[in-house]
């Protein structure tokens, strides 16, 4: 293995990544105020390459480490951008992981920008996705969808979704499938677009299907593979959340350094006469580097392994990172004061953003359970 030619290519794409991170700075306010994704940002990333290096090639995968570095250089600058890109990484990463035929053939658009949503999360099935209602029932060769997903991302920006669904009324391992449904497939419908709290530029929102006719080619995977796809996906896709939430908290460390410490006599200010600003401020910056290198242990012992994190890992990591987010956005507005809290401020965005990351694809508290279930398993040998 060449490691120059490994960390050349490193290197390369830290570079480029922190490049296309400081030109989203300029559209992250305007989009949050407006809660709308500019179009003109979506053309960016295609124009700047965005999608080839965080999927890869077909003869290439990228590796976790840099999806998350390429991650958390978007986050620190704009974080509805930054998971627009992690979205698309979950869906190529369940689709390729179904081992269908067709799976390359529909990554492949998503390297030149088409966008696309993961269905999942339903009115009542949340966290619980074996309480899930919606319906694929067999109908010759094709499958007849009917329900309602809740809270999806990209939700009338999508082309396409990778749609969950209820194949066999029994609960049980093999009683969810997942389909490939295109936005305009006669049925498929937006009824509604949330006004979060944070992730305000996401368009987040209700996807109905009404007797959604798709092809049993539509089908990823087997039937019966829904749940197998859906929990091996979050075991990659949690750390892309960890890697938003770091860089929510590298930005709101990096905003407020420049707000408070903008020379080194302010720094000279804090360690002669203003020690318990300066050291919330030292604090601040403790825990976002903790958070990243517990981030980076695990997505590149993932590469160099060749295996998904555990699953108590992958809840693990989300959640130290997204508390971190929390715990650090929120002791920058106090530190801020006036400045952070106004309409159009950074520290305020990114508290809000902070917040909505501590839910997002699994609730913390549902994350500890995950690592409880993991207790027995940990050995620190293999870590």
């Amino acid at each position: 293995m060449d490691y120059g030619a490994l960390r050349a290519v490193w290197i390369d794409n830290v570079e480029r990544a922190e490049a296309v991170g400081a030109m989203l700075a300029e559209y992250s306010e305007q989009m949050d105020l407006q809660e709308r994704f500019a179009p003109e940002v979506i053309a960016l990333l295609k124009q700047l390459h965005v999608w080839e290096s965080v999927h890869g090639s077909d003869d290439e995968d990228t590796s976790l480490a840099l999806q998350c570095r390429w991650i958390e250089a978007l986050a620190a600058r704009c974080t509805s951008s930054a998971v627009l890109v992690q979205s698309q990484l979950t869906v190529a990463h369940t689709l390729l992981l179904s081992g269908m035929i067709s799976a390359q053939d529909l990554v492949e658009p998503m390297r030149g920008g088409v966008v696309w949503g993961w269905g999942l999360t339903e009115p009542d099935a949340g966290t619980d996705i074996m309480g899930m209602v919606t319906t694929a029932e067999r109908d010759g060769d094709d499958f007849v969808i009917n329900g309602t997903k809740r809270f999806i991302s990209n939700v009338g920006m999508a082309t396409n979704y990778l749609v969950f669904a209820r194949t066999n009324a029994e609960r049980g391992s093999r009683s969810l499938s997942a389909f490939v449904v295109s936005a305009d497939e006669p049925g498929v419908s937006v009824s509604r677009l949330e006004s979060k709290m944070g992730l305000r530029a996401s368009p987040t929102g209700d996807l109905v299907f009404e007797s959604v006719r798709v092809p049993g080619t539509a089908l990823v995977g087997e039937v019966g593979d829904g749940v197998k796809l859906a929990l091996n996906t979050l075991q990659w896709s949690r750390p892309l959340i960890g890697a938003v939430s770091v860089g929510v908290a590298r930005g709101v460390y990096e905003t407020l350094r420049d707000i408070e410490v903008p020379d080194e006599d302010a720094v000279r200010v804090l360690v002669d006469g203003e020690q318990a600003r300066g050291h919330a401020i030292a604090d601040i910056l403790i825990k976002v580097c903790a958070a990243r290198s517990y981030l980076y242990d695990v997505a590149h012992r993932a590469d160099r392994t060749g295996k998904l994190p555990p699953m108590w890992e992958a809840a693990a990591v989300k959640t130290f990172c997204s508390d971190t987010a929390m715990a650090v956005a929120s002791e920058a507005v106090r530190l801020g004061g006036r400045a952070a809290v106004m309409p159009g401020a950074r520290l305020q965005r990114y508290f809000r953003d902070a917040k909505v990351l501590q839910i997002f694809e699994g609730a913390n508290q549902i994350q500890r359970n995950a690592v409880m279930r993991g207790l027995r398993g940990v050995d620190f040998h293999e870590m």
